[in-house]
């Protein structure tokens, strides 16, 4: 081979490297600015400058949110925010919502995170992103002993109480039989007095309120009548937030594990939490 070609294709066989190089240059720093972290100034490194953690606090729906005999709020959501800014580092201001309020509250900015006993659903999820879930409930059919309803069938002809914005709205309806009458509250504390008083025969509720209503109304002799279904509730964030969804990520891992989670469930339902799915 005569020079003037080796020397030709070893130009050829240099630019072909110096391009490979190129790409490979560029597709790794393409990689790095994917998976960089993100820059400073997001609603997580806002809360933590700041040192204030906004949370919703919806204290009407026992035992998830109550007011304590000192008027202040209690519950085993309350303490799940309360632990959570403890973790945080940071002090805890609690957004006192109705159960329609709470999604509203976070999307207008009144609020960081949801911790109000959120179900995780398809609707919700289309407008907010929930975290893992830490906790977890069931919803029955309740009402006093002299109501005859043993399934969804004989809620026909029968007025059922349901709060609105809550699961139990969402999956009562669908199972009712032609003839049940469907009467919406604005707060769960309505639901129940509606039902106590006789407005409503039957109510749908989580199985944790059916027990607190009889308990504090025992010549009602409320009873659960039959269970919808069981589902998981979780904390909740605004579309974008992903570096606060990161961190709760992380925090429930850490606080299912250390027992925490199951600590504060067990405290305030009296029953041990089961276990809880991975998101």
């Amino acid at each position: 081979m005569k020079r003037r070609e080796m020397l030709i294709g070893a130009a050829v066989t240099s630019a072909a490297g110096i391009a490979t190089i190129a790409a490979v240059t560029q597709s790794t720093q393409a990689l790095a600015q994917a998976v960089a972290p993100p820059a400073s100034g997001g609603t997580l490194d806002r809360i933590i400058k700041e040192k204030k953690l906004r949370v919703t606090a919806e204290v009407t729906s026992p035992p998830f949110g109550i007011l304590d005999r000192n008027n202040q709020p209690d519950g085993s959501e309350i303490e799940t925010a309360r632990q959570l800014a403890k973790d945080l580092g940071v002090e805890l201001e609690l957004v006192q919502v109705t159960g329609p309020q709470r999604i509203p509250a976070l999307l207008a900015g009144r609020a960081d995170i949801a911790i109000s006993s959120l179900s995780i659903t398809f609707d919700r999820a289309k407008t907010v992103m929930f975290a893992p879930p830490h906790g977890a409930l069931s919803i029955v059919i309740a009402g006093p002993k002299k109501t005859q309803i043993r399934g969804a069938a004989d809620m026909a002809g029968k007025k059922i109480g349901l709060t609105r914005a809550t699961l139990e709205e969402a999956s009562v309806p669908p199972i009712a039989p032609p003839g049940a009458q469907m009467v919406f509250f604005d707060d769960i504390a309505a639901t129940m007095q509606a039902m106590v008083s006789g407005q409503v025969d039957a109510a749908g509720m989580s199985a944790f309120a059916a027990k607190s209503v009889g308990d504090r109304n025992p010549k009602a002799e409320v009873e659960n009548k039959f269970t919808v279904r069981t589902a998981y509730y979780a904390a909740a964030v605004r579309p974008g937030d992903f570096d606060v969804l990161q961190f709760l990520r992380t925090w429930v891992f850490l606080n299912k594990h250390n027992g925490v989670l199951a600590n504060i469930y067990k405290k305030y339902t009296e029953v041990a939490l089961v276990d809880l799915p991975v998101m």
